[in-house]
């Protein structure tokens, strides 16, 4: 995966593929080709549900809501109470083994009290709800601690 430029220009070309791109394209190719169409869906299909099923769950606490009504597939986002308790839920998830989710404030500051949160089919049933357990147990510990 070099373009021509590369061949013929050499130093002063303007365009440049890595070989680590090369090997992605390669890995990328191979997995589409090893799932086929019906894995792919399969897939799809895996993290459209797991997604919505924890989403459902994160907001049956009520520091969650989602940020946004409109359709997701694998990633959605969350507001919680503030920046600060967005901040003290990543960390203490964090010290747990999980990454409970991207803040948004860093490059949309009007949602400093949001995170985005993914799932692929990878998750199972038992670590969403670890993280469910997780995140309602650091709210107990929040509250119980003076600020």
């Amino acid at each position: 995966l070099q373009t021509r430029e590369q061949h013929i220009r050499r130093e002063k070309a303007t365009s440049n593929i890595c070989t680590n791109q090369g090997l992605m394209a390669l890995r990328a190719t191979v997995y589409l080709a090893a799932m086929g169409s019906r894995g792919l869906r399969r897939v799809a299909e895996s993290c459209l549900k797991k997604a919505h099923q924890l989403q459902q769950r994160l907001c049956t606490d009520a520091r969650f809501r989602p940020l946004f009504s409109k359709p997701f597939f694998k990633e959605f986002a969350l507001r919680a109470e503030s920046a600060d308790e967005v901040a003290d839920l990543r960390e203490g998830a964090g010290h747990e083994g999980f990454f409970a989710g991207l803040p948004l404030g860093r490059w949309y500051p009007q949602h400093g009290d949001a995170f985005l949160v993914a799932v692929t089919e990878k998750r199972t049933e038992e670590e969403m709800e670890q993280l469910v357990r997780i995140l309602g147990n650091l709210r107990h510990a929040q509250s119980a601690r003076p600020r």
